[in-house]
């Protein structure tokens, strides 16, 4: 069976419609997180959803505790994640922070259900879990407890199935069950006890579908049924008897679609369906007639996607779209036209996810994600100094103001970096103790308190956290071949060691790290012999280190003296800074697949001594310093990831030695630390200009230089 049959008979369509039936009654209804399954690392990607743009945001991963994931589901209050694992022949069950989209396992995780489960769906009002299990012919029928989410077995589960059932979904009433059935090419309908969940077949179950149906929509009307025939190209479609369950084969039906259509969905409104082709990697679109349920083509259908969509979703507001593409390891977002339905790409986009997605779902709310900064951190690397300078930051103007108490440590650091969750600050310690420096934020006033150090690389030392909170690694610009690489204790921020660490690569003189926005590489620029960055695969289980091969990746001829490097906030791209030779930052691509480099464009200029390198949480703009006294700005292009000069960059940075530099979370502002204070501008959202608040700059205290900053915030 070739890689992408695999993933179209595994795949599933998210029902988002059950989130806006339990949300509609209270008012406005607002996309917030999206979750992906990655079927080949047994993940889960998380992001958050910007409510006006679309536009997707990394918000860290998390293992789903087995193996192969499927199909994934949300309770319409947004409280509980499902996932069912095909590989492992269970669901696996987690608690949703509904503030910050964050996951953890939930209680009595994972449950046992039939072989190969390949679908997971949940009623309108939350009670009751059905899973597709494809490989035992059946369907598995669980209770959910509204405050813990623990799954129970309904009495008499599991219940009979065709041959191969693919997929499942339940509608708007939560009275029916709809199972296409891929082995035996029809569609198995079952009515719900009202009170225990259990199934029924209806009269004249199952009904004749297409070749190897693969997924199904009830649309929100409950007017009408989709079932997406992945072996003959075409959607079947029906009309639905809402007292009896029966389907009635609709005039024209079945529809033409592309190839090997995985995944189908309806918007909010029963206007739109969306199919996902996985072999031609589109999405067909198509307007509903509102009487007879038929199929017309929209004008400019399909719309091209990543490879191998097999998974589709709209949000719960009918203003976006999303696709996860399995072979291009990416999710593709789209803005609905609600009068036509046509798709449009957005930009930046597409957003990598981990390897191999599967299936997704988006949850919402009655009001939109907000990201809020709070509290900056500075690395002081004055010998002897205090080591962490600390500020409160004012949401709406980006003023700094310092925090009672500050600065925190000792260490001279020349690097930190804080947990995405904003919990924890380590610092990377250039004051001859080779250290890692570990500090516990106060949630409510900033304070740092440091529950103590851990021995890492010696010289000018850079550290980098992984953004599921699990991982912290850190280079010494003197120790050679090593990255040393730690566990968080998730409750008290120390660290320890990871089994292996320091772990070794070509690496002879490095300067920067970074972790891209997935978790799955960790790139370091070296100045050593061979120059170039050498990138690493990050082992999600332990954190173990492997060199990718290829490395080191070299830079552009004439370029020498490697320094910072970062990744774009969508995971495509690396920006490399050098100052020395043919100064100046390069652009690569990162292959989704293997996390190989190529450069793209050309090397731009950014100063005589650029040494920093930052963008903005968007993904749209970049920004360089130079231990000078400006700011480069550069802006992102979303096809090929090279860089183009913004207009009137650069941006002056008066008597400054510009050093470290980064966006808050908020996206509104940019702080850059000069060696003297710490100086705020605020970013255009359009152009991605910089212009120096009115504060500025911001001193950090007696003995104190200082050479980078990091910024926390909250979500909610």
């Amino acid at each position: 069976m070739d890689s992408t049959k695999k993933f179209v008979r595994q795949a599933v369509a998210a029902v988002l419609w059950l989130v806006t039936l339990s949300l509609s009654a209270n008012g406005s209804v607002t996309p917030r997180f999206a979750f992906v399954a990655n079927q080949n690392d047994n993940t889960i990607s998380e992001f958050t959803i910007n409510a006006t743009s679309g536009l997707l945001r990394a918000n860290g991963w998390m293992s789903t505790g087995g193996v192969k994931p499927a199909g994934v589901a949300v309770t319409p209050a947004g409280s509980f994640l499902y996932v069912a694992n095909s590989g492992s022949a269970t669901v696996a069950a987690f608690v949703v922070n509904t503030r910050n989209g964050q996951l953890s396992k939930g209680v009595g995780s994972p449950f046992a259900v039939g072989t190969m489960p390949s679908a997971v769906t949940i009623d309108p009002a939350g009670k009751f879990l059905y899973v597709a299990n494809k490989g035992s012919g059946n369907v598995s029928a669980f209770t959910i407890n509204a405050t813990t989410g623990v799954l129970t077995a309904v009495t008499g589960s599991p219940f009979a199935a065709g041959t191969n059932p693919e997929a499942l979904c339940v509608d708007s009433e939560g009275k029916f069950l709809v199972v296409p059935n891929n082995g035996s090419n029809n569609v198995s309908v079952y009515s719900i006890d009202a009170g225990s969940g259990a199934l029924t077949q209806v009269s004249g179950s199952p009904f004749e579908a297409g070749t190897k149906p693969a997924a199904v929509v009830v649309t929100p009307s409950d007017a009408f049924v989709y079932v997406a025939n992945n072996g003959s190209n075409n959607i079947s479609a029906y009309s639905f008897n809402t007292t009896t369950g029966a389907l009635t084969t609709i005039a024209g039906s079945p529809f033409a679609a592309g190839t090997k259509p995985s995944a189908v969905t309806v918007d909010p409104n029963t206007k739109f369906a969306y199919v996902a082709n996985s072999a031609s990697n589109n999405v067909s679109e198509y307007s509903i007639n509102s009487t007879s349920g038929a199929l017309a083509s929209i004008s400019g259908s399909p719309v091209d996607t990543g490879k191998s969509p097999v998974a589709i979703a709209v949000d719960p507001s009918g203003e976006f779209a999303f696709t996860g593409n399995a072979l291009s390891n990416d999710v593709s977002s789209f803005t609905v036209n609600t009068s036509t339905g046509a798709l449009t790409a957005l930009v930046p986009g597409p957003h990598r996810a981990r390897k191999g997605p599967a299936a997704l779902v988006v949850s919402s709310g009655s009001s939109a994600i907000t990201y809020t900064p709070t509290f900056a951190y500075v690395a002081n690397f004055e010998t002897g100094g205090p080591a962490v300078p600390a500020f409160s930051v004012a949401p709406s103007t980006g003023a700094l103001t310092m925090i009672a108490g500050s600065p925190f440590g000792t260490g001279s650091p020349q690097n930190l970096a804080s947990t995405p969750n904003g919990k924890f600050v380590y610092t990377a310690n250039d004051d001859g103790s080779a250290t890692v420096g570990e500090y516990k934020v106060n949630s409510t006033t900033g304070a740092l308190t440091s529950v103590g150090t851990i021995v890492g690389g010696a010289g000018a030392s850079f550290v980098a956290v992984e953004p599921s909170n699990r991982f912290v690694y850190q280079i010494g610009g003197n120790t050679e071949f090593s990255v040393f690489g730690y566990k968080i204790n998730p409750t008290t921020g120390v660290l320890t060691a990871i089994a292996g660490s320091p772990f070794t690569g070509e690496i002879s003189g490095p300067f920067g790290l970074v972790v891209d926005p997935t978790g799955r590489f960790l790139l370091v620029s070296d100045s050593g012999s061979p120059e170039g960055i050498t990138v690493f695969t990050i082992n999600p289980n332990t954190g173990a280190l492997t060199p990718v091969t290829g490395s080191p990746f070299p830079p552009p001829a004439g370029a020498s003296l490697l320094n910072a490097i970062t990744v774009d906030p969508t995971g495509r791209f690396a920006y490399l800074v050098n100052n020395g030779g043919n100064t100046g930052v390069t652009s690569y691509s990162i292959n989704a697949s293997t996390g190989a480099l190529t450069q793209v464009g050309s090397q731009l200029p950014g100063g005589t001594n650029p040494q920093h390198i930052a963008t903005d949480v968007s993904g749209k703009y970049v920004y360089m310093t130079g231990n000078d006294d400006q700011v480069f700005g550069y802006t992102i292009d979303n096809t090929t990831g090279a860089l183009t000069a913004m207009a009137h960059s650069p941006f002056i940075c008066p008597s400054c030695a510009s050093q470290g530099l980064r966006a808050d979370t908020s996206g509104k502002f940019l702080y850059v630390a000069d060696a003297l204070h710490i100086t705020g501008y605020s970013i255009d959202a359009t152009t991605g200009a910089l212009t120096e608040l009115p504060s500025s700059p911001y001193l950090t205290g007696i003995g104190s230089e200082p050479f980078d900053v990091t910024v926390i915030g909250t979500i909610k």
